[in-house]
């Protein structure tokens, strides 16, 4: 438990579940990219093994005390099954060099017996991972597995462009691809969800900042709506998404794909969000992650976290502290310790304007 606490997250959450007292409230913070360097390690001795990505994030627990921990398949992930050929920096987070699929109207090289935790190397890894926090952090902390959107996964196995212009061009071939990668990511969930990890869909590519809203509800809803509900099939959980940029124009299309809890980019506001869904979804966020956390100092990310909470503190859904995306390798550490020390005195029971003002 960490020193600032009172209560583990897992004695927090079992409170808030029975409605009672708790010391404070959630807090999260995405904190990928910079995780490994707490150990001094590079990105790939990270990425090596379940061991070493379980050593991480204990050591992001111990560090932050965040209220949960989390491996994630990465952006890239089924990419990178199918042959992508990837960036390799120490510490940046990789890239795609050469997308795997070259023609759209060709997808004979997928297989879905290639994107399982048995035979993905990555989700094995993952899948190793979040058995050894379980088993040596369970006790406090809860955990999560981080899997990447359909139509995220189906642009990055074809290319951002290529894909963009084949929902005007070849719909019929897009709308295959997100076949294929809709059931890939509900079979990679499967395991996970079913043993009880908490889940998170990235989808940065469905932005609003990407894609109007007519194609949003072509192209990302019902796929979306697929994998949430094939989710709760396994178990009776709540899924939550992170979608990348400015998600104003689609926020009630994202609700009515079943989730949860929606993560926010900064690009929203936090307001505008709770007033229009925030009587149907959980809202997460949305503190800078580039201009505050990494550029800015201590008191722009205190002041950052106060502003956030005054938005959306009353949310009816309820609402939960955050970055609105993954903070920046290379983000100066004392503005994250600025981040959790403001928010556990904004967001302590009972949570009220006066925690913030």
């Amino acid at each position: 438990m960490h020193k600032d606490d009172q209560m583990t997250p897992m004695e927090r959450a079992a409170a808030l579940a029975k409605g009672e007292a708790v010391d404070r409230y959630p807090i999260s913070m995405f904190y990928g990219s910079s995780a490994h360097a707490l150990l001094g390690w590079t990105r790939q001795k990270e990425s090596a093994d379940g061991r070493s990505i379980a050593e991480v994030q204990k050591k992001v627990y111990e560090t932050f005390g965040c209220d949960g921990v989390s491996t994630s398949y990465g952006l890239h992930g089924m990419a990178v099954t199918f042959g992508a050929k990837m960036s390799d920096d120490p510490h940046l987070p990789p890239s795609i060099l050469e997308h795997p699929i070259k023609d759209i109207s060709d997808l004979s090289m997928l297989n879905l017996e290639k994107v399982t935790v048995k035979t993905d190397s990555r989700a094995k890894k993952c899948y190793e991972a979040v058995h050894i926090l379980r088993d040596e952090l369970g006790h406090e902390v809860g955990c999560g597995m981080g899997l990447t959107g359909a139509f995220t996964s189906a642009s990055s196995l074809v290319g951002p462009q290529k894909f963009l212009k084949a929902l005007i061009n070849n719909s019929e071939q897009a709308h295959k691809l997100l076949e294929f990668t809709t059931e890939a990511v509900l079979q990679l969930a499967e395991p996970f969800v079913r043993e009880g990890y908490n889940l998170m869909i990235a989808d940065p590519m469905a932005s609003g900042t990407i894609l109007s809203k007519k194609h949003f509800r072509e192209f990302v809803l019902p796929y979306s709506r697929r994998i949430v509900e094939g989710c709760r099939s396994f178990a009776p959980i709540s899924v939550s998404v992170h979608i990348c940029g400015n998600t104003t124009q689609i926020l009630e299309d994202i609700v009515e794909c079943g989730y949860g809890t929606i993560s926010l980019d900064n690009k929203v506001d936090l307001a505008v969000a709770k007033e229009r869904i925030g009587s149907q979804i959980r809202l997460m966020g949305n503190v800078d992650p580039v201009e505050v956390m990494y550029y800015g100092t201590t008191d722009m990310v205190k002041a950052a976290v106060k502003a956030c909470c005054r938005k959306a503190w009353d949310n009816p859904k309820g609402y939960t502290i955050s970055t609105g995306c993954d903070t920046v390798y290379g983000m100066p550490i004392e503005n994250a310790y600025a981040f959790m020390d403001e928010a556990r005195k904004c967001i302590r029971y009972p949570m009220a304007p006066e925690n913030f003002l």
